[in-house]
């Protein structure tokens, strides 16, 4: 997983309208990358908005938001367009954001073992060097969290 210090590496992917997004494109401001296991399921839509709530005290505070995970562009429209959310859903659907950041791992849910994405979330500073890393995400709380950490930043 990168850590703090580390250069976010500029990758892309289409949005939830299909429009190319790279992290290069936030250059010169905060921004925060969430990352989440799947499209409108329960602690995903929970912590998606959140981060809609909050988007506009980020904004004050200068920081985009992008939330990525592996679902398909036309999931991440349908979470997106259901949920009202207000920021890019990247469909990393060939894992390279996952992969550059190191948040796919192995779980183990009731014995039974996978690979996805662990809940994640990276502040980027202005300088394109990770500022903080949250690893293994608790939905409850977090987006108020991330707020504190960019408004001290």
């Amino acid at each position: 997983m990168l850590d703090v210090g580390a250069k976010v590496p500029d990758l892309g992917a289409s949005d939830q309208d299909g429009h190319q997004v790279r992290l290069r494109d936030f250059a010169g401001k905060k921004l925060v990358v969430y990352f989440y296991p799947k499209a409108d399921t329960p602690g995903c839509t929970v912590e998606t908005q959140a981060f809609r709530d909050e988007a506009g005290a980020l904004a004050k505070a200068g920081t985009a938001i992008v939330g990525v995970s592996r679902d398909t562009v036309e999931a991440q429209k349908k979470f997106a367009d259901k949920f009202k959310v207000n920021f890019p859903l990247l469909a990393d659907t060939t894992s390279a954001i996952c992969n550059a950041f190191g948040v796919i791992v192995e779980k183990n849910m009731y014995g039974k073992k996978s690979i996805g994405i662990q809940r994640s979330t990276f502040l980027i500073g202005p300088d394109g060097k990770i500022a903080k890393v949250w690893p293994r995400v608790s939905v409850e709380g977090h987006a108020k969290a991330v707020l504190e950490a960019v408004l001290s930043l």
